[in-house]
């Protein structure tokens, strides 16, 4: 590679070759340098040393390969991908680096080479600049365009290979976790790359439109990224997907971490992600991360139980009471009818009266802050309230608590805990 200078047929030295030439006398100082400004300018590629070293030889390579296609003037399009640079982009795909910053790193690389030996070029006042700097753009860009292309091919394939694998062994490891009582917890956080010893908060989610064609592992992406912000969670978070549609995440979070189902509800509608989401409660260790899990799994069911009129986000905190019993639909049914009596019906007439009556105990038989909340006229109110006393019987002073429970539970589960009205 530090032959003579290549020469045209005159005999005159060929001012690319010449250039290029000059460059590979600084080779090893320029490498230093494009190695430090890479880790420097693009955060997502500052590394631990291993992968260092990977950055390292994939530029090292990358410089000396396409030095020797300039000085050597061999075609661009016949020349492969250095294999430290094909082993840096898989590592980077198993790493959850996007592919845009190590693309983002050939350019800048592209660029710093390009300023070296243009300026060599015209240093060494060579005849023909302009034909000298496109003859060297025109060689740089292809070597460029080739070997993004094949490095942009192994990260893909190595990111699908790397999710499907790393998904079956989330799945296995979270299943040793909530189901193994001898379950290694070292070995889990290694092999799920979570910790285990502080808090944790566990969320269900899921689409609430199925048939979209949106990537359903880019919206759960989207919202896990989402959630780690909003709740100021600490290290990496953990994702799951149970199926197509459905997906639980684990986020280590603070033990005071606020969960406002309200806030999170706002931030998916300004961020126009089509899922639903049910938020467990905040618990630590293992015994905490089993206990939220099992949280959000019975605030889920309870959302879906109510149907498309749920929250967006519900939270298993508001809804405890009524979450821990979705598992004995028939003793609820039971309830409600013991409690409700006949305004236990699946009735629109009934229903007005049962939601009116739930807010109004939930706002302390405020008449005002109910009507504002049904967007109804306060007369309203008092009329459902005094019919619900009148007509069905109910006392809102000795059962208030029974009663309560009763209503949220209708409000919850709906039709399938009241009698179906007689014809």
């Amino acid at each position: 590679m530090n032959g003579p200078v290549q020469r045209p047929a005159d005999g005159a030295p060929d001012p690319v070759v010449l250039a290029a030439q000059v460059v590979q006398a600084h080779r090893d100082e320029f490498i230093a340098k494009l190695v430090a400004t890479t880790e420097a300018e693009i955060s997502q590629l500052e590394h631990d040393e291993p992968l260092h070293g990977l950055l390292e030889a994939s530029i090292t390579e990358n410089i000396v390969t396409a030095l020797h296609v300039i000085i050597n003037r061999i075609d661009p399009l016949t020349v492969d991908a250095p294999a430290s640079a094909v082993s840096y982009a898989r590592r980077l795909a198993q790493r959850d680096v996007p592919l845009s910053a190590l693309l983002r790193a050939y350019r800048l690389g592209h660029a710093q080479s390009l300023d070296l030996v243009l300026g060599e070029a015209v240093r060494l006042g060579l005849p023909d600049p302009a034909g000298t700097v496109i003859a060297l753009v025109h060689l740089t860009s292809a070597y460029l365009d080739r070997v993004c292309d094949q490095i942009g091919r192994a990260y893909e394939e190595e990111r699908e290979r790397w999710v499907d694998t790393r998904g079956v062994l989330r799945q296995y490891w979270v299943g040793q976790l909530l189901d193994n009582p001898r379950v290694d917890p070292r070995q889990a956080e290694t092999a799920l790359d979570y910790p285990l010893s502080g808090s944790h908060l566990a969320i269900e989610v899921w689409r609430h439109d199925t048939d979209a064609t949106t990537d359903n592992a880019a919206v759960f992406d989207r919202l896990t990224s989402l959630l780690h912000t909003v709740l100021r969670a600490q290290g990496r978070p953990l994702l799951v997907h149970t199926d197509e549609a459905h997906a639980r995440i684990w986020l280590a979070v603070r033990p005071d971490c606020r969960v406002d189902p309200d806030t999170v509800a706002a931030e998916l509608a300004a961020a126009a992600l089509p899922v639903r989401a049910a938020l467990g409660i905040v618990r630590p260790g293992l015994d905490g991360f089993r206990r939220s899990t099992r949280a959000a799994a019975r605030a889920k069911t309870l959302a879906l139980s109510a149907g498309p009129g749920a929250p967006r986000v519900v939270a298993f905190a508001r809804v405890a009471p009524v979450a821990l019993l979705v598992d004995e639909p028939r003793e609820l049914a039971d309830f409600v009818s013991d409690t409700l009596g006949d305004l236990a019906v699946d009735d629109a007439r009934c229903e007005l009266i049962r939601e009116t009556l739930r807010v109004f105990l939930a706002t302390n038989r405020s008449y005002a802050a109910t009507a504002d909340q049904l967007m109804v006229h306060r007369n309203t109110v008092h009329y459902r309230v005094q019919r619900a006393v009148d007509h069905h019987h109910l006392n809102l002073d000795a059962d208030a608590f029974d009663l309560h429970f009763a209503l949220n539970v209708c409000h919850w589960h709906g039709a399938k805990v009241l009698r179906r009205k007689r014809r």
